[in-house]
């Protein structure tokens, strides 16, 4: 005898997602109002607003409350905006990628880099991969490493280089350079003669640094905690040539890696003196998600700068 088939009559299908829905509850979120999200989205408010109680009812949560800041996500309209986010970015790459391909492009990746990672060698790397896969196309953006390693966990860049200053278990970190951190002073400071100085004795002079946002001055902001010492930092600019044309003119003293040297004394009258400390001594690292899931040519990318890592990290 045939077993009857019971079937649930409150049963819903699963929710299918859709893109131009997605797009504008993410608007809705990121504006923080439904009007300004369909002034965005250029609809109507009444329509976006039907979208967005389909949304709910599709999947039978509420995503959004209204507070008097305007409207805001619940945790499920976090969760959902997150993975909103993470299609529509691999849409809007889909699209590139395709249009790329009618150009006789083969590959495409999204590499971002941080400045001290270009000055290590990094751009010699490119030049040469970028010679062998002349058809792979190479999307490189400078930016501080904590925005290099979010990009990467978000999924809106390939492959990322820069120190390795602070773990992320998301990620798979690849040696790919080392170099070590100097104090930097104007000629005559008490510190020309010295072989290495340690970082708690640097603390007493007034600081030239790079932006907060930088991996560095986190971690020379740490570093300076755990000596339980206040930095005297007086300027803080955007790049490493920036630091050194400051302390030139006498407005402090700075770290900087090592490898700046030779470039920089040839311009300026200044002194790279070694840190005594053990943190000083950082590690570049090839920053990716997940090797086997990446395109070919970004694994061609990844293969091709650990074949020129340094002879001790490469694989």
């Amino acid at each position: 005898m045939e077993t009857p088939t019971i079937v649930k009559r409150d049963a819903k299908p699963p929710a299918r997602l859709d893109i131009t829905s997605a797009r504008m509850f993410v608007a809705i979120i990121e504006e923080g109002s439904i009007a300004k999200a369909a002034l965005r989205e250029n609809i109507v408010s009444s329509a976006i607003s039907k979208r967005l109680a389909d949304l709910e009812s599709q999947f039978r949560v509420p995503l959004v409350q209204r507070g008097r800041r305007g409207v805001e996500p619940t945790p499920a309209g976090e969760a959902f905006a997150h993975h909103a986010r993470m299609v529509l970015q691999a849409v809007e790459r889909l699209q590139a990628e395709m249009a790329q391909y009618i150009d006789g492009v083969l590959g495409y990746v999204r590499v971002r880099t941080s400045s001290s990672s270009l000055f290590s060698g990094l751009s010699l790397d490119i030049e040469s991969f970028s010679r062998i896969h002349d058809r792979v196309r190479l999307e490189l953006e400078e930016d501080d490493t904590p925005m290099i390693v979010r990009h990467i966990v978000e999924g809106r860049a390939d492959v990322g280089i820069g120190p390795r200053i602070f773990p992320n278990e998301q990620l798979q970190f690849l040696p790919y350079r080392r170099y070590e951190l100097a104090v930097v002073v104007p000629e005559g400071h008490p510190f020309t003669p010295r072989e290495s100085v340690p970082y708690s004795e640097v603390l007493e002079y007034d600081q030239v640094e790079l932006t907060r946002s930088s991996a560095l001055a986190q971690l020379l902001e740490y570093s300076a905690k755990q000596a339980a010492r206040e930095k005297k930092t007086r300027i803080r600019v955007r790049g490493f040539d920036s630091v050194c044309m400051m302390i030139a003119s006498g407005m402090g003293i700075g770290i900087v890696p090592m490898f700046l040297q030779d470039a920089q004394i040839a311009r300026r009258r200044l002194v790279f003196i070694p840190l005594a400390d053990e943190w000083s001594r950082l590690e570049i690292c090839i920053m990716i998600r997940d090797y086997a899931l990446l395109p070919a040519s970004a694994q061609a990318f990844v293969d091709h700068l650990r074949a020129r890592a340094m002879p001790e990290l490469a694989p």
